[in-house]
């Protein structure tokens, strides 16, 4: 029924402690028989690959295993392991980040007994190495939500899809129509559950977070000049919907989302000028974007003095 996807390079420690987790949850709920993982060392330059190995000669659960030749991108791996899923389902995971036994369990009941679902996007929280609570989590704790197929839906939760971790699709929608429409950029979860939103019943679990370890060293990508605003939007302009829905879904993004602009100002006013250029003038922004661009500006500046 279900793929763990795991894209993984160079965290033998803590790939490792999530396979001891996973290995646990997977047992402690009857599920060894409907949960498979798929893991793919991006060629790695520790033991990751050699410690995977081990674990899975000894593991309850199935696991394939795949070594890449050359290290070939977070975004590569992460397609790589989507095309080598054979599940009805795919959940993606960061080889640092945690789920527990709660979250496993209610997404597997919703894939039992709600056949039309085509995705469930997680909540999530901050921890450090040790798992410490670093903020809160990112919605409020409560019950979990359905959402119906369609448009309206997908404005709302879309662009939780940024977290990689605990979002699960339906594989044949995601995988196919990524290809199909062309879609290229570093955070294709968003455009996973967007499309399936739209071709399906959404579930957003509320309760039992995803822990999201921050990481204790310097990212292998950064932000670039507009807080990767452009590579967000691919994912709007490559999905089936009119210009304004294209248009609302790269508002709500913004808006809700405005550290991606905001954290500039930390450079100075020409930094954060040129950010906001970037990202209003981005190759993929729809033209209604760039033209309500003033507006968009005004409208996060209102919220944070809300927010005050």
């Amino acid at each position: 029924m279900l793929n763990i996807l795991i894209p993984t390079f160079n965290r033998s420690e803590f790939l490792l402690r999530n396979l001891e987790i996973l290995s646990e949850i997977v047992t402690k709920g009857n599920f060894t028989d409907k949960i498979s993982l798929v893991i793919s060392d991006n060629c790695s330059t520790d033991n990751t690959y050699e410690e995977v190995v081990k674990f899975k000669a000894r593991s309850v659960i199935d696991i394939d295993l795949y070594r890449q030749q050359t290290n070939i991108g977070l975004k590569d791996n992460v397609l790589f392991v989507l095309a080598k899923s054979t599940a009805d389902y795919v959940m993606f995971l960061g080889d640092d980040d945690y789920i527990n036994f709660d979250f496993l369990k209610e997404c597997m009941d919703i894939l039992t007994n709600n056949p039309d679902t085509t995705a469930i996007v997680p909540n999530c929280i901050p921890v450090s190495i040790h798992g410490e609570f670093v903020t809160g989590s990112r919605d409020v704790i409560g019950p979990s939500v359905k959402f119906s197929k369609g448009f309206d839906s997908v404005l709302q939760y879309s662009w939780k899809g940024h977290q990689m971790s605990g979002v699960v699709a339906k594989r044949r929608i995601a995988y196919e129509q990524y290809i199909k429409n062309g879609v290229d950029n570093i955070y294709p979860y968003i455009y996973f559950v967007s499309i399936c939103g739209l071709q399906g019943s959404v579930f957003v679990i509320k309760n039992n977070p995803v822990y999201v370890t921050q990481p204790v060293q310097k990212k292998d990508w950064g932000y670039g000049p507009d807080g990767l605003i452009n590579e967000i939007f691919d994912n709007y302009r490559k999905l089936p919907v009119s210009a304004v829905q294209r248009f609302k879904l790269e508002f709500r993004m913004l808006y809700i989302q405005n550290w991606r602009l905001l954290m500039y100002k930390r450079e100075g006013f020409n930094a954060f000028l040129k950010a906001a250029f970037s990202i209003a003038f981005a190759k993929n922004a729809s033209p209604l974007f760039t033209l309500s661009f003033p507006f968009i500006l005004l409208l996060i500046k209102l919220r944070i003095k809300m927010d005050l």
